[in-house]
Formats: structure tokens, sequence, C-alpha cells
């Protein structure tokens, strides 16, 4: 039963506040029912219903089922980089500033190993693969493969790289772009050894795709 669908007395006439609760609640019945019936025979009726409201809330919140899905893609981004997050204020590889031991490649290495644990996220690679689906028939949904890695991703290698390089261990004249390319490296060979994330990326092949990488990248920066 939908608790929203009549006006409270009191109320005719006030513009509605705030309402995040509400609007994360869409949000979680939009990327379920996205992933379940796929773009086109997805209902704002339904993500209604699967989040208790009425359907003029959903539209109140976002406007239409194409921005819903953008959003609904955008906070699936959000919820990905939130993962990370809390690792980053602990990075045992001395991005944070910590003295210790760890070289080089042993922090990409373990940057490495963060960045497919999360990305390889079982519903944010749904998600991806229903991007990819549907773009080519939905050219409006383009914005949603606009963004590539989350940017918390991407900064915090650069801080990474930036503390190497001040270290003397690397040569990094654009920290920002060689961040961009290591993560992507790592997401492309993720996705697709695990087949855009329909199959589990076994250990020993994570292992071998960030040692790979930290190795290159080594390799082509080491001062």
């Amino acid at each position: 039963m939908r608790t929203d669908s009549a006006p409270r007395r009191g109320t005719v006439g006030r513009p509605a506040g705030p309402q995040p609760a509400k609007r994360q609640a869409i949000l979680e019945a939009a990327v379920a029912v996205f992933l379940r019936e796929g773009y086109t025979r997805a209902s704002v009726d339904v993500i209604a219903d699967e989040a208790r409201v009425s359907k003029q809330t959903v539209y109140n919140h976002f406007g239409d089922k194409e921005r819903l899905f953008l959003a609904a893609v955008e906070g699936e981004r959000e919820r990905v980089a939130a993962d990370f997050a809390p690792v980053l204020g602990s990075d045992p590889a001395g991005a944070s500033g910590g003295q210790d031991d760890t070289d080089a490649e042993t922090a990409l290495v373990t940057f490495g190993h963060r960045v497919l644990h999360v990305l390889l996220d079982e519903r944010a690679s749904a998600l991806r693969r229903l991007v990819i689906a549907e773009v080519a028939r939905h050219p409006s949904l383009r914005p949603a493969c606009a963004e590539g890695e989350p940017r918390q991703l991407v900064e915090h290698l650069v801080d990474l790289l930036t503390r190497r390089a001040e270290r003397g261990e690397l040569s990094v004249d654009d920290p920002a772009t060689v961040a961009r390319q290591f993560v992507a490296l790592l997401v492309q060979q993720g996705l697709h050894q695990s087949m855009y994330g329909t199959r589990p990326l076994p250990g020993h092949e994570a292992a071998a795709i960030c040692e790979k990488a930290a190795d290159l990248f080594v390799r082509a920066y080491r001062r």
C-alpha cells in the first residue's frame, strides 16, 4: 500500500521539502526493476509500487523514466565509490602519507586489487551490462556511458603517484592521465576476464591482472 498518495492536512499550497529517504527508496527500486525487466519493459508504475510511493512522487523527484535511469546509474557509481572510500582512509600503501617501506609496485598491486573488488560488484556489473545493451536503441541514455571510473578512485591514485614521485620512486609528469590509464587497464582486463561480471574472477586471475599492470607502469615511470 502506498504511503504518500493522499495530501496531508495543512500542507496545501506549500512546496514539498527534501525527501532523501523517498528518493533513495525510489533509486533502489529503480535499480531492481531495471535489472529485472530491462529498460524498455520497466515501468514507472512498477517502480513506484516497489518503492511504496505514488507514481507522482517518482515524477516529482526525477521527471521521467529516462532521467530516473540515469540517476540510478549515477547512484550505483556513488555506491561503488563509497564502498571504496573506507579503505582509502587507512591505506597501507603509503598513499595517505604514512611512513612505510612498501615499494611503488606493491602499492599499485594493492590498489589494483581494491579496484577490481569494488568495480566487479555484482549489481554494478549487471547495470553496466544493461547500459551497454540499451544505449544503441535509446541514444538519449548516452550520458550513462559518459562517466568512466569513479572519480574518487582516480583522485586517490593521483595522490599515490604524486607521493611516490616526491619520494623519488617514480617520474610522473601528468599523474591524472597516468592514474586514468592505470585504472582503465585494470577495469578493461577485469571486465574481459570476468565476462563483464557474469563469472566470478578467481583470485589468481585478479592477482595476475594487478601484478602485470603494476609491473608495466613501474617499468614505464621508474625514475
